[in-house]
């Protein structure tokens, strides 16, 4: 279901929640048991909450997609380590953007780990400093973070996030606040953000003619064999432009799959709020058991074999 807003047009508040119960609505009539939602829907709906509250309770559930998709990017980061040959250990990680998944990926990730990486930057928007303090005490707590560091974007991204051997990125708000220019050789970036927080343009023209930085997408899974189908009775001008979306054949958006497997695998849990440690948890098991991987290194539709 697609609302009938541009990207840029989305913003928190009672219209944007009307027009999801309304989808919502029309996705129950048409059968669907659970709904996601995507994009920035769920962070400008209250995590979710606002929409649950706009929609009669019946037989249709909504969950936000923000448990699947730190699934995604946790794989997608170890996709991307295995392909370069490096340990996290030995590196330098700047988490930018910890808000829902940014927080829940860094947990899953560290939690997976044999060791904490050498060194972890936590950043996050100006005035974020005390939150980004107190996930730091608690990583140090849980013994999964050694050398633990706070920054604040203000607005523009500190130098240490580009001393970074590893930038995972989950940031909301349409703008680039990542500098691929200004990256050094060899660094790889994992980013979640919706649009990306970087010119796609340039990471990809980076990665073809200098092949010394990877660039990736962290949102999309392997689920094996898909079909894209575009109904008949489009008006032409959003028949031609979904064809002409990039598309990477058997994958699909990490968020679609949180409530697919929220429908097929009895008792896990509906995403609404903050995902914590236990939903992401039971959602990574239930991609373990699915055999379900992470994408093909890509940026957009692209894969990435041969950019860098």
């Amino acid at each position: 279901m697609s609302l009938p807003l541009f990207a840029d047009e989305l913003a928190p508040g009672d219209g944007l929640t009307g027009h999801t119960a309304r989808a919502v609505a029309h996705a129950a009539s048409l059968g669907a048991r659970c709904v996601s939602l995507a994009g920035m829907i769920p962070a400008y709906t209250g995590y979710g909450f606002e929409v649950v509250r706009a929609t009669s309770h019946g037989a249709t559930t909504v969950t936000t997609g923000h448990a699947a998709t730190a699934v995604s990017v946790v794989k997608t980061v170890h996709a991307a380590l295995a392909t370069t040959g490096r340990d996290l250990g030995d590196l330098t990680v700047a988490m930018v953007g910890l808000g829902s998944i940014g927080t829940s990926s860094l947990k899953l990730l560290l939690g997976d780990a044999q060791g904490p990486p050498a060194r972890l930057v936590l950043c996050d928007l100006a005035g974020s400093a005390p939150r980004l303090r107190a996930l730091a005490s608690e990583l140090r707590g849980d013994g999964l973070a050694g050398s633990v560091e706070t920054a604040e974007s203000a607005p523009a991204l500190p130098d240490v996030v580009y001393e970074a051997d590893l930038i995972v990125t989950a940031v909301s708000g349409g703008t680039a606040v990542l500098d691929v220019d200004r990256l050094r050789a060899g660094p790889i970036v994992v980013d979640d953000s919706f649009p990306h927080c970087f010119d796609t343009a340039r990471a990809l023209d980076r990665m073809r003619r200098r092949r010394d930085v990877l660039t990736v997408g962290g949102g999309l899974l392997a689920v094996g064999d898909t079909e894209r189908h575009i109904a008949d009775d489009l008006p032409p001008a959003a028949a031609s432009g979904y064809a002409a979306q990039p598309w990477l054949p058997g994958t699909v958006a990490s968020c679609r799959l949180e409530s697919l497997l929220h429908t097929a695998v009895p008792g896990l849990p509906l995403v609404h709020g903050p995902v914590d440690a236990s939903p992401a948890h039971a959602y990574r098991e239930a991609v373990e058991a699915a055999g379900v991987s992470a994408a093909p290194l890509h940026l957009l539709g692209h894969r990435i074999g041969d950019e860098g």
